[in-house]
């Protein structure tokens, strides 16, 4: 836990407790507490815990090399599932892209990349679309994305899946061509990844909330 976090919470809780004494009633308090603290949301899948992963991001059922969007994303969820997920062993995607160079380059199976690079697991992304633009003066991102984890020591055996997700960012409006398109980009395939990864660990509901206010366009 960073010093922020630890701070702001010592501080929500003392404000919280001067609160209470001058207000009455279980609603007011409940929230306040929302508020102050927010409401955990807990990961739909936990079977990341103790394993050695691949995370893998397909493009159009093709894989793309590096600098394509499935390559960014699948770096970005290998980053935040390091960080989020405990005791997670990430595979560096570098060992994979150089296991992936040295077979087919039609190879569509995360299976068969799971078992190249000796993985537990495999959390495998087919994105199946993905654009920056609105019109010719717009920025506005969408992507369409779906995802299923393979468990190698069951053969490869589906554990986990979902639906395809339909992102957007910012959710609501667009940003101007002129604001800088590059820093748009990894923002939003930041974002993408951040949506995809919270499946596996539990986070704070308030996250959900407010991400288009956190990009500034600079």
């Amino acid at each position: 836990m960073s010093r922020f976090t630890i701070l702001r919470n010592l501080v929500s809780g003392v404000v919280l407790l001067m609160l209470a004494g001058s207000l009455t009633g279980c609603g007011t308090l409940s929230h306040l507490s929302y508020w102050i603290y927010g409401i955990k949301v807990d990961a739909k899948f936990t079977g990341l815990q103790k394993k050695r992963v691949a995370v893998v991001c397909l493009d159009a059922n093709s894989l793309r090399g590096p600098g394509g969007e499935a390559d960014a994303v699948a770096k970005s969820v290998s980053n935040i599932l390091a960080v989020k997920v405990e005791d997670i062993e990430i595979i560096p995607q570098a060992k994979i892209a150089d296991w992936i160079d040295g077979h087919d380059q039609n190879l569509t199976d995360y299976r068969d990349i799971g078992r190249g690079v000796k993985a537990d697991m495999v959390v495998g992304m087919d994105l199946e679309s993905f654009s920056t633009h609105e019109g010719q003066t717009l920025l506005k991102g969408r992507a369409k994305v779906s995802v299923r984890v393979y468990d190698m020591a069951k053969d490869g055996q589906v554990v986990y899946e979902t639906p395809t997700k339909e992102i957007s960012f910012p959710e609501h409006g667009a940003r101007h061509v002129t604001e800088n398109e590059a820093n748009f980009r990894v923002v939003f395939i930041n974002t993408l990844a951040e949506k995809i990864s919270r499946d596996f660990y539990a986070y704070d509901k308030l996250e959900d909330f407010g991400g288009d206010a956190s990009y500034m366009g600079d």
